[in-house]
Parts: C-alpha cells; sequence; structure tokens
C-alpha cells in the first residue's frame, strides 16, 4: 500500500542517469532521490556535463507520485527557493557558466580531449534554450565571460540561439500558433536545425507537435479516410507526420510521389486484431479454473466415465473465481523510497541528513572552483563529492528495499485477509455444482464429489492467483535487493536495519529519561525559594523542547519504525530463496519510455510550465496520436 504524502510534504526530485557510450550504453549511472532543489539541480549540471550520461528527472506533484519533467526546471525551482543574497545562489550560477562552457565544445569524437577549433558560441546557446527555455541571466554571462577574456562580442549569437530556441519550444502547445502554418513552418526548421542530441527530449517534442498542427491544417491529412478500422487511424496518423517532415525536408519535385505513396500505404495497412489484454487475462482464468478442476477429480475414488460426468456437471455451472485486489510494488525505486520515508520517520530523518552533506559538499566544490577561477571540474572536485554520493547511493538504497519489502509484507497480509473470502466463494460454489449434479440425475455419492471438487477447484484457483501476484512481487523486490546489494549474505538484514534496531531505541529511551531528569531538575530548582540561581525561562523551554523532542522520537521507534521494520524483514524470508533475476528491459529501453512520457507531458501542457501537473490538451481531430520521441539506441545519443 502506497502512503499517501503528508500535506506539508515539499516536492521530491528524483534523478537518474543511463549511460549511451558505446562501452556502457544502456547500464545505470548514477541517481540521486533528494527534497533539495539545490543538490538537485547541482547533480543534474555537473552530471549531464560528462557527455555520456543522459540524465532523467522526475518529481513529486500534489498526490505525492513522481512524474517526469526537464531536468532544467529543477535548477529553475533552485534558484526560485533561494533568497536574494544567499551564497548558493553565486555557487549555482558557477555551475551553470560551467555547463554552458561545455557546451561551447563538442566532444562527441574526442571526449577525453579538447575539441579542435574555436569555441561554437551558437551551439552553447541551442543548448541552452533548449535544456531551460529561457534567456542565460546576465549573471551567467558575466561568470562564462570570466573563463574567455574579450569574448563579450560573440556572446551575443549565444544570447539569439538561445533566445530562437527556447521561443520555439514555448509556443509549442499554444493556441497563438495553431492556425498560422507559417509560423509553425518556421518554428519546425529553427527546430529541425542542428542542435546538441543531449537536449533532445524537449526539442523533439515540440517538433512533433509543430508537425501535428501542420497535419491538421493539410487538407490531404486533416481527416483520415472513414473506411479505416481498428489501430489503422491510429498509423494513419503516424504517417500524415511523418509526411509533413518529408514534405518540408525533401526536394519539392518529389512531394506529389511521396503524397501518393501515402494515400495508397493508408489502405494497406492490416489491422491489428490482437485481443485485448482483458480477454487474453479471462482465457487463462478459464485454463487455470479448468485445470484446478481436473486435479482436485483425479484425486477422487471415481472411475473415467463417472469422473467425466461430475466434471461436466461442476464446468458447465461454475465461473472461475474473479482476482482478487492486492497493494501492488512501487513503480520505480525512488517510489518505494518515498513511501518507505514517508511511513518511518527515522528514514525521513536520515534523508535530511544525507541532504544536508550533499548539498554542503556540492556548495563547498563550487566555492572552491570560483575562488580558484577554474572553469572546468577537475578530478579533486570528482573526489570531494563521490562521499556525500557514496552516502545518498547507500541510504537511498536501503530505503528503497525496505519501501518495496514493507509494500509486499502489505499484500501478504491482504492475501491472508482474503481466505476467507475464498472459502465462502468456494461454499457457493459447491452448492451451485451440487444442485447440477442432482438436475442431471448423478447419484448421490457422485453428487457429493460434484459439490466436493468444486468447493476443492474454487478454493485452488483464488489461491493460485494470490500465488502468482505475490511471486511477481517477489521477483520485483529480488531485482531490487541485486541492484542495490549484488552479493548480499548474513548480514543483509542488519543493514536493512541500520538506524531502527534494538540499540537506537534504548539509546532513545535512555535520552527521554535523561532529558526528562534535566528537565525536572530545572523546574525543582525554579520552585525552591532557597536557590540563588534560578534558571531563565528560555532554559526551561529549551529543556522542554529537546524533552519533548526525545519522547516523540521514541514513540515514533515503538509505533511506527519497529513495526515496519519487522514486517519488511518477515517479507526477506521468501525473497532471498529467488534467483536474483535483473528487471526486463535494459537502460536503453527505460530511456526511451522516459522520452516517450516527457514528449507526451511537454505536449500536453506549456513546455516552460513543466513545474505543475500538465491537463490533457483537447485534440482538434479524433484520433490524437501521442508524439514519438526517436527511439534510443544503445551505444549512441
Amino acid at each position: 500500500m502506497t502512503a499517501p504524502p503528508p500535506p506539508s510534504e515539499p516536492p521530491q526530485y528524483a534523478l537518474t542517469s543511463i549511460y549511451t557510450d558505446p562501452y556502457l550504453g544502456g547500464t545505470d549511472g548514477p541517481s540521486l532521490l533528494t527534497a533539495d532543489p539545490v543538490a538537485a539541480a547541482h547533480f543534474f549540471l555537473d552530471t549531464d556535463r560528462l557527455g555520456h550520461l543522459e540524465v532523467r528527472a522526475h518529481a513529486t506533484g500534489h498526490d505525492g507520485s513522481l512524474t517526469p519533467i526537464r531536468a532544467g526546471d529543477i535548477v529553475h525551482r533552485a534558484l526560485a527557493e533561494l533568497p536574494a543574497g544567499d551564497a548558493r545562489r553565486d555557487t549555482l550560477r558557477t555551475a551553470q557558466a560551467d555547463w554552458l562552457e561545455d557546451r561551447l565544445w563538442d566532444r562527441q569524437d574526442e571526449p577525453f580531449g579538447a575539441a579542435p577549433g574555436g569555441p561554437d558560441w551558437i551551439r552553447a546557446g541551442t543548448a541552452w534554450g533548449a535544456a531551460f527555455t529561457t534567456l542565460p541571466g546576465a549573471d551567467v554571462l558575466a561568470e562564462l565571460a570570466s573563463h574567455y577574456p574579450g569574448a563579450q562580442e560573440p556572446q551575443v549569437p549565444l544570447v539569439m540561439a538561445a533566445l530562437r530556441t527556447a521561443r520555439a519550444i514555448r509556443q509549442a502547445a499554444g493556441p497563438v500558433v495553431e492556425e498560422d502554418r507559417q509560423l509553425l513552418v518556421a518554428n519546425w526548421r529553427i527546430l529541425n536545425s542542428s542542435w546538441p542530441a543531449r537536449e533532445e527530449p524537449a526539442v523533439l517534442a515540440a517538433a512533433n507537435w509543430y508537425l501535428e498542427r501542420l497535419a491538421d491544417l493539410d487538407p490531404l491529412t486533416a481527416q483520415p479516410p472513414a473506411d479505416l478500422t481498428d489501430t489503422q487511424p491510429a498509423r494513419w496518423r503516424e504517417d500524415a507526420v511523418d509526411l509533413q517532415r518529408d514534405l518540408l525536408v525533401l526536394d519539392p519535385q518529389l512531394h506529389p510521389a511521396r503524397i501518393e505513396a501515402f494515400t495508397a500505404h493508408a489502405h494497406t495497412v492490416p489491422a491489428d486484431r490482437t485481443p485485448d489484454k482483458a480477454a487474453r487475462a479471462e482465457e487463462t482464468d478459464h485454463r487455470r479454473f479448468d485445470t484446478a478442476l481436473a486435479v482436485a477429480l483425479r484425486h477422487l475414488p471415481l472411475d473415467e466415465e463417472v469422473r467425466e460426468r461430475v466434471r461436466s456437471a461442476a464446468a458447465g455451472v461454475l465461473q472461475p473465481p474473479q482476482p482478487l485486489p492486492l497493494p501492488g510494488q512501487p513503480a520505480s525505486a525512488a517510489d518505494a523510497a518515498l513511501d518507505w520515508r514517508r511511513r518511518v520517520p527515522s528514514a525521513q530523518r536520515a534523508a535530511a541528513d544525507t541532504d544536508a552533506v550533499l548539498t554542503q559538499a556540492y556548495t563547498h566544490v563550487a566555492r572552491a572552483r570560483r575562488e580558484a577561477g577554474e572553469g572546468r571540474r577537475s578530478l579533486a572536485d570528482q573526489s570531494s563529492t563521490a562521499p556525500a554520493h557514496k552516502l545518498a547511493a547507500e541510504t537511498t538504497g536501503r530505503h528503497a528495499v525496505m519501501g518495496r519489502l514493507l509494500a509486499l509484507a502489505d499484500a501478504e497480509r491482504a492475501a491472508t485477509a482474503h481466505e476467507p473470502h475464498l472459502h465462502t466463494a468456494a461454499g457457493a460454489a459447491a452448492q451451485t455444482a451440487r444442485v447440477a449434479a442432482q438436475a442431471l440425475g448423478l447419484r448421490p455419492m457422485e453428487a457429493h464429489y460434484a459439490e466436493q471438487a468444486a468447493y476443492t477447484a474454487t478454493f485452488d484457483a483464488g489461491r493460485c492467483l494470490l500465488d502468482e501476484a505475490l511471486t511477481e512481487q517477489r521477483a520485483a523486490v529480488r531485482a531490487t535487493i541485486a541492484a542495490h546489494y549484488p552479493r548480499p549474505d548474513h548480514s543483509l538484514s542488519d543493514q536493512l536495519a541500520a538506524g531502527i534496531d534494538n540499540q537506537t531505541a534504548a539509546r532513545a529511551q535512555n535520552a527521554v529519561a535523561v532529558l526528562g531528569r534535566e528537565l525536572d531538575n530545572l523546574l525543582a530548582q525554579d520552585r525552591d525559594p532557597a536557590a540563588r540561581l534560578r534558571p531563565t525561562a528560555e532554559q526551561i523551554k529549551e529543556a522542554r523542547s529537546r524533552s519533548d523532542a526525545a519522547g516523540r522520537r521514541l514513540n515514533d521507534i515503538v509505533s511506527k519504525d519497529r513495526p515496519a521494520t519487522r514486517a519488511a524483514l518477515r517479507a526477506l524470508r521468501e525473497v532471498m530463496d529467488l534467483p536474483a533475476v535483473p528487471p526486463p528491459g535494459d537502460g536503453a529501453d527505460r530511456l526511451t519510455r522516459h522520452l516517450r512520457r516527457l514528449t507526451e507531458r511537454l505536449t500536453g501542457a506549456l513546455p516552460g510550465a513543466a513545474t505543475t501537473t500538465a491537463g490533457p490538451r483537447p485534440a482538434r481531430h479524433q484520433p490524437r496520436r501521442q508524439a514519438r520521441p526517436t527511439t534510443v539506441k544503445r551505444g549512441m545519443r
């Protein structure tokens, strides 16, 4: 069961990265789960500078679920929350200038050496506009100019390129440009020109939106033919968008042949008549029930003829049991970690302490780099933040595993609670089978056997449904354990329960006793008329605050932390017997799905306002095809 977020919970940011280089393509890179937008912004700016890592960003909405956002929006949030004059604004400005400086050079061919030639200011401006959809601030440009003395003039094309790209992206999904074909084409050409591949999601989302609007304005593709069936209209819309792209790129002399080919292809695409998921699930339920009925009859002392009569009597009137709802697993490891922190106060405090350490490390590195006048990140900087990143990874991994284990414990408890309902359904099925057997003229003993077989088959089929759901959840938990603890041993339980063990409870209880005595001594000293030194009201208030905090801490451990930890560790026993099978799909597949979700989100609302949950946008023509991002291939950006 997913824990609902408290009303005062700050937004949480989950950033993951996937290698896209030819050597490690598809494998997971560094990740971060934090409530501090400053730490998240530094993580994005530093990780995205490496060039061979694709950063995925998610943020919690009002319902507490993680939704994809542009990583550049996190930087905007961090700057908006920092007050004017805060030293952390200077460190973020330095990190942004370093990010922008990295875009001046194309190191795709020579990732470990300096690129030949001079800096490409237009390329850097295009990258900035695609990533942040705003203009670079004067402080960022001044910081960048300090690295390139005498380069103020070349910054003009940088700002203009950023303006063109940001305006084209922000105008996507806006009603102003929907009917202006000339503006649609102009903005599409801006986004279709050369731009850095690392800013692909935002550019691709807006470019697809412009192609869809052009397809709406073209009389040839405005409406699909009426005789298309099943999935043919959706495929027709995809071909219509591809046609608009070709008409804008290919030689005008090829247009008639391309249009003719599109019209002919619309009716040749076969209709997809694959049965839907519900039909396949129903067929699987019937097959499972027939198997359970056959197994139940096999153990009864009947000859073959009588067994067939009993089977016909039972199978003709019975239906397979309906799947019973069970709490599911969190959608991702980050969701699991957030659920654990919401239900266990000590985990939330540990996450806050980790965020403080990480923010302090980033701030220290950025300040040192700024004072030294170094524009490029060095190995010393990486070693300075490595301990904080290791601490954050260990904390997040532990919380993700415990969150999945706690969700599994909730599912197992719900499955046990469903057993009385299974017995009730099996009893009703047995009565129905007995009545049907008597109506068919079976002897009393045969009718009793039909009743017994119906009861056993219905209960076993329902229990099989629950076991399959629990096995699937246990496999997901085992995969998460394998990701964060590749070689677990007998001490895994102690590692997972770190900070919530018996010693922690004993220390909390001792703190309550010590602080309580301290408060009692101050109160007694304040009431003693013979005392020469009386405590001030501020001292008494501070002592009472510490005592109350220790009491709340002990109460959280006793009533929330320890019960949740025990339930999670009980669920661990069944999990560790399973093989450590990696989750389906590698990093390239997950990155493609993320880009598709991000594209749908960006085309559903104004890209510049992606910090709020995007609502559905009414389509002008149905069915509306969602924009398709280019599939990410392993080893390619």
